[in-house]
């Protein structure tokens, strides 16, 4: 029997929401957290699955569904015909799947690097993130896999979805200090999309620009970080989040928490599709916080440059 870990880390959208699925390049970071899975070969064919979300048996010709684990099955799926030994699969987080931290794309990223661990191969970059967008679509329908693109990566990533180009900075945490706080409810994505769709149906032409004026922002955010124009990087942060505003997928809640933040930090905008779910703050916090921001929950994020990990033990 073999052994070994795979582990990816979770990440956020800096920048590119909404205008990355119509082509637009996309800034992302990892973070410190880190969901690890742990692998075991087996003798026979059987199949054992844990993770906090659910418990699975099954067998490598079966490979039977579960709705908990659909990206786990997804991604077994995917290797089928190349398993031909059972595995243990154990599944581990330092940070909730409900934090909006890009949990899937980690488990995606960590479940394809254990794979290939398992059946010998070693695809390029590309080649496995290609092979991750498509799990990605099949469960999905459609996403530009910038989470999976940073996860794979590690670092801070500028994405471009047209070329699968990955542009990494390495930072240190002190650099570019960041919170995240959760608004306490979220709207699905495909729901936000579908939204966004539906109000800017009239008007696509606008609607594109707006998505161009995006893209040509988040292109100057990373030239800024490049360069270490913090001031720089933190005013593009908040045009960002006006443009967002401008799309429709802010409201009254995510727009106070935001404008309370920065009477603390330099920058704040919505991490994620919007309508909910978090936002986040750029800058060091030096003052207590305001009775109006200790409602919402403070998730401590650090920034790390360590991607996915593949190790025999």
């Amino acid at each position: 029997m073999k052994n070994w870990i795979s582990s990816a880390p979770a990440n956020l959208m800096v920048m590119g929401e909404h205008s990355v699925v119509f082509g637009q390049v996309a800034l992302a970071c990892t973070l410190d957290q880190r969901l690890s899975i742990q692998w075991q070969t087996r003798a026979d064919t059987q199949v054992f699955i844990q993770s906090a979300l659910a418990n699975h048996q099954t067998d490598l010709a079966t490979l039977a569904p579960h709705p908990k684990l659909t990206w786990v099955m997804a991604c077994l799926k995917a290797y089928q015909p190349q398993l031909t030994q059972g595995l243990n699969i154990e599944i581990t987080a330092e940070f909730e799947s409900t934090w909006g931290l890009g949990s899937s794309a980690a488990l995606l990223a960590a479940m394809l690097g254990g794979l290939d661990a398992i059946c010998e191969q070693t695809p390029s970059f590309k080649e496995r993130f290609s092979r991750g967008l498509q799990i990605i679509h099949q469960l999905q329908g459609r996403g530009s896999g910038t989470d999976l693109a940073a996860s794979l990566s590690g670092g801070l990533v500028l994405f471009n979805p047209k070329t699968l180009d990955v542009q990494k900075i390495s930072l240190g945490a002190e650099d570019l200090p960041c919170q995240l706080w959760y608004s306490g409810y979220k709207t699905p994505t495909a729901e936000v999309l579908q939204i966004v769709e539906s109000k800017w149906s009239p008007q696509q032409s606008l609607q594109n620009k707006l998505y161009d004026l995006m893209g040509e922002t988040t292109q100057q955010a990373y030239k800024a970080l490049q360069e270490k124009q913090w001031n720089d990087f933190y005013l593009l942060v908040n045009t960002y989040q006006g443009l967002m505003d401008a799309l429709g997928v802010n409201d009254a809640t995510l727009s106070k928490m935001i404008y309370d933040l920065r009477a603390l930090v330099p920058a704040a905008k919505i991490s994620g599709s919007g309508l909910g779910d978090c936002v986040m703050s750029f800058g060091e916090i030096n003052m207590p916080l305001p009775e109006s921001l200790l409602s919402f929950q403070q998730i401590d994020c650090q920034i790390s440059n360590q991607g996915l990990s593949v190790l025999e033990l």
